[in-house]
């Protein structure tokens, strides 16, 4: 096994070093920085991704740089033979390219997107409740998401990271493309959506830093999605709504309350569990298990990617999108 990792921002710094705790030590890093610090010295790096294609031949890519730059990067990865690509969310900031390469992907590459968040063991029993039909019919689902944008990265100026830029890729629904992909993995395919998103001053950036998105499903299941850049302690919950109950997934809480017709409350607890330990296990089924479940086809990112464009759309547009899902 030789791992290829591209890009060495916050997420690959965290690949990079949960693969090392893990056990992988074959690994070629590619990043534009210059000093990637002491616990990597020994690993080889290069800043051309073309030379370190040449030099090597890997059975695993990682792709984890900027957003803007990840059709491309994936395009020299899939030209390159390598088999297994680990594709950071979201797939794009738009759709150019995207169905070429599902199309070449499907030759001889296994392209995953990395939505971690399947791996919290809190929407995991989410999953689980609506599966077995606990709930009944589902009507609704409500999610809320928001954290303040200066406390994510609080060694780094957010206004000039990728968040804030446009053309990087930035803007609070792509950077916050987990609910819409989560909504997917519970509920089926969007049909339609409609959205209104702002872009406030107070942060100093380009990209919209709030949105309200409403999504209507194949199965006829309503869905709405806040997401906003604003909040000061992180909030992230789920309420889904069914004939024979309602399940509240807190991830902030990691907590699961399920709320049954009669009024009878089963609440599950997940304290134990580390935000970091979902990176371990999706890395842990990408290289030893990738018929997991819960990893994300590149054609099931693509579908969440067209969500999000189709929310920007339809503010912009005022009007409803209907989205083209494969």
């Amino acid at each position: 096994m030789k791992i290829l990792l591209k890009g060495f921002g916050s997420i690959g710094r965290r690949h990079c070093e949960n693969l090392l705790q893990l056990g992988y030590n074959n690994i070629v890093i590619v990043s534009s920085k210059s000093e990637l610090g002491e616990k990597f010295k020994d690993i080889p790096t290069y800043v051309d991704l073309n030379k370190a294609l040449a030099d090597h031949v890997f059975t695993h890519g990682f792709i984890c740089s900027p957003t803007a730059f990840h059709t491309s990067d994936l395009r020299q990865f899939l030209n390159a033979g390598i088999p297994a690509i680990y594709l950071e969310k979201p797939v794009s900031h738009n759709l150019d390219a995207v169905e070429e390469l599902f199309e070449l992907a499907q030759k001889n590459s296994n392209v995953v997107v990395g939505f971690d968040l399947h791996f919290d063991p809190g929407l995991t029993k989410v999953k689980e409740i609506i599966d077995s039909n606990q709930i009944g019919k589902i009507y609704s689902a409500n999610s809320f998401v928001g954290q303040y944008l200066p406390d994510w990265r609080p060694h780094e100026d957010y206004r000039v990271g990728m968040s804030a830029s446009k053309e990087k890729g930035g803007g609070v629904m792509l950077d916050l493309v987990h609910e819409f992909d989560y909504l997917r993995w519970l509920l089926g395919k969007p049909l339609k959506v409609a959205s209104f998103y702002q872009t406030n001053s107070q942060l100093e950036i380009e990209t919209e830093d709030l949105a309200d998105v409403l999504i209507q499903f194949e199965n006829g299941i309503n869905g709405s999605i806040h997401l906003d850049y604003h909040q000061r302690m992180l909030i992230r919950f789920c309420i889904i709504t069914g004939e024979k109950g309602t399940i509240k997934w807190d991830l902030a809480a990691r907590k699961v309350i399920l709320t049954h017709h009669d009024q009878s409350i089963e609440e599950f607890e997940f304290s134990n569990f580390e935000r970091n330990d979902r990176y371990l296990q999706v890395l842990d089924a990408f290289l030893n298990n990738p018929e997991d479940v819960r990893l994300t086809s590149f054609e099931d990112g693509i579908i969440s990617l067209k969500m999000v464009l189709a929310a920007k759309m339809a503010s912009e547009q005022e009007r409803v999108i209907e989205i083209k899902a494969k």
